[in-house]
């Protein structure tokens, strides 16, 4: 079947619009149209795109570590365009009505493994940059947060089922608009050249590190956790 550009524009719901950060819905969704209409009649998957963007993210964060200013320069490219296949894997699943289980969570860790390589390297780009060995720890800690913020939301998610997503729509909301498919992306590329990527370091620590004791309190209140989970 040939999909056209309206088709894959009238896929994306309503709530999913609302959802969208502004980066998102302006920049990223826009420039992921012309790529889902090639992806689909090249007749790639939605879990193609997924397993393709994998690379794009670890070839990027590999090259923003390097020293110098060409390869950092293509690093932040490369995650730059994760963040656009990321919209365009959804809205392939979306037109074709392919969406399942295993579409979501590969394209959830897709996304784990990208914040991962945007995190350590931004770490490695500060440190090679200045010496400071201690913004590797806050890298690593960063990403912990990260990862453990996600980990007790699928746990909570587990417990209260559909009603969990609409628990920490604010904190998702945030997220959608500082993340991997927010202004950190295109913030890799202006601060390279201008400088101050330590100062993307410092506010993913505070802000992600922040959200993980904020967001992990909330669910255990709200799931009234008098007991010890055995996972």
């Amino acid at each position: 079947m040939a999909y056209t550009f309206r088709d894959i524009i009238d896929s994306l719901p309503a709530e999913k619009k609302q959802e969208d950060g502004l980066w998102s819905k302006f920049v990223l969704r826009p420039l992921a149209l012309p790529f889902t209409w090639l992806s689909l009649r090249l007749g790639l998957s939605a879990n193609g795109i997924s397993y393709i963007s994998v690379f794009f993210s670890l070839a990027g964060g590999v090259l923003f570590s390097l020293n110098g200013f060409i390869y950092p320069l293509w690093g932040a490219i490369l995650l730059n365009f994760f963040s656009v296949l990321d919209c365009v894997d959804g809205s392939i699943a979306r037109v074709t009505r392919t969406a399942g289980p295993w579409g979501g969570w590969a394209d959830a860790v897709m996304g784990f493994i990208a914040y991962t390589a945007v995190f350590l390297s931004t770490g490695i780009y500060v440190y090679l940059r200045t010496g400071w060995w201690w913004i590797l720890v806050v890298t690593a800690l960063t990403s912990s947060a990260n990862l453990l913020t996600r980990v007790a939301y699928q746990i909570y998610k587990n417990i209260e089922g559909k009603t969990a997503h609409g628990t920490v729509s604010f904190e998702r909301k945030l997220a959608d608009n500082v993340g991997i498919t927010g202004f950190m992306m295109p913030a890799l590329i202006i601060c390279h050249f201008l400088g101050g990527v330590e100062y993307i370091v410092g506010f993913n620590l505070l802000f992600y590190l922040g959200g993980c004791l904020l967001t992990i309190f909330k669910l255990a209140k709200k799931a009234n956790l008098s007991h010890s989970i055995d996972i």
